[in-house]
């Protein structure tokens, strides 16, 4: 069976995913062209070759144009992907991804989930991130996915509540009940896009795997940092169903093979959940209402991104 395997060393973020699965093997034209289908104008992605610390890898970058973008909540962003023609299990993991970052916010800032807000280009890059991400994982046709520990950095960030420690709060309340690693590199290695990205679509193990590699890919992160080379490692593999962790294989018999406990209140929202988890390669039938609001998808700082519209340059 083939696996993915993610190694966050250096962290991870919305862009990171996408570079790294651009790098392994994902079609980036076909990857632009399903992208489209979410019919939202004003922005590219953009590829492009480049090194971190002499390791070659792809950067992938979601360029916003100078065109404004509307506000949008996270009902708009249901809305654009819930009409778009893409497969059913790709939208059901990007709406896990987007819940997952919704709920983080809300419950970091103790606010109800209707009242957190997004503040980077009306959540489109996140959108785009996240959305990309799935569509490019569901390109590889991988049977399981899997994670090591992710590294979270320290010191301050700079976001739209303010200046705040690394992790940023939103990021920790993801990867609760998910190995991380508390370096002592400065700034945010791992950012709420990349955390919700992992704590969706990976199951985390620390156990040593048994697996034979077959591609490699790195994608890169903004900042050529000193500190370490600042690339997401993920690995194609195959490898057999004894080798996989025991707790993994246990938690898919009982439907949740990524380990993620979702009982997540939704009724705010009006949206009725039954998941499995689409990273670990199961399809998804759901019938959502969807009438929410949100945000949070705005926090990728310090190493990401470098969009042309109201962006931090990281």
């Amino acid at each position: 069976m083939k696996i993915l395997y993610i190694d966050p060393v250096a962290g991870a973020s919305g862009d990171m995913f996408l570079g790294a699965l651009v790098d392994v093997g994902a079609d980036f034209d076909k990857l632009k062209a399903d992208l489209a289908k979410l019919n939202v104008p004003g922005f590219d992605l953009v590829r492009s070759a480049t090194t971190r610390q002499s390791i070659a890898g792809t950067k992938i970058d979601v360029v916003v144009n100078d065109e404004p973008q509307p506000h949008r909540h996270l009902g708009d962003l249901v809305g654009i992907i819930g009409a778009a023609n893409l497969p059913d299990g790709v939208k059901e993991t990007a709406l896990q991804a987007l819940y997952a970052l919704a709920q983080a916010e809300a419950e970091a800032h103790r606010v109800p989930l209707h009242d957190v807000h997004l503040h980077e280009v009306g959540g489109l890059d996140c959108l785009v991130d996240i959305v990309g991400t799935c569509l490019a994982l569901d390109q590889l046709g991988v049977d399981y996915v899997l994670s090591g520990p992710v590294s979270l950095g320290t010191g301050t960030v700079a976001c739209a509540h303010g200046r705040m420690p690394v992790p940023a709060p939103g990021t920790l309340a993801i990867l609760k009940d998910f190995p991380v690693r508390k370096t002592q590199n400065e700034g945010e290695m791992t950012t709420p896009t990349g955390a919700a990205l992992l704590a969706t679509l990976a199951f985390p193990t620390l156990a040593p795997l048994v697996m034979t590699p077959r591609r490699i890919g790195y994608g890169a992160g903004t900042k050529d940092k000193r500190e370490i080379a600042n690339l997401l490692r993920v690995v194609l593999a195959d490898t057999t169903r004894q080798f996989l962790p025991a707790e993994m294989l246990a938690l898919e018999h009982e439907g949740d093979c990524c380990g993620h406990d979702h009982d997540h209140d939704h009724g705010c929202c009006g949206h009725d959940h039954d998941h499995e988890h689409g990273g670990c390669g199961h399809d998804h039938h759901h019938d959502h209402d969807h009438k929410h609001e949100h945000g949070c998808c705005g926090h990728d700082h310090d190493h990401d991104h470098e969009h042309k519209h109201h962006h931090h340059e990281h």
